[in-house]
């Protein structure tokens, strides 16, 4: 599935209501059932499973999910 752009940008302006140094969205690829998005100081995996949230029902991800995934971010 082709994800619209704004997926993304939720998806990291929720990410930096948790961890302010996640940056702004600047690019994602898609490889092996799994997404990076990359950020202005970093990047994060996320699960296609995620984004599906995201698209179709935001509210359905938890904080502890999201709280999950920021953890995850790398810098760099």
């Amino acid at each position: 599935m082709n994800y619209p752009v704004f997926i993304f940008h939720e998806l990291v302006l929720r990410f930096s209501d948790i961890n302010r140094g996640i940056g702004k969205y600047i690019s994602s690829t898609i490889e092996n059932g799994e997404c990076l998005i990359n950020t202005t100081t970093g990047h994060i995996k996320v699960a296609l499973t995620m984004l599906e949230k995201q698209y179709n029902n935001p509210r359905s991800i938890s904080k502890e999910e999201l709280q999950q995934l920021a953890t995850g971010f790398e810098i760099g």
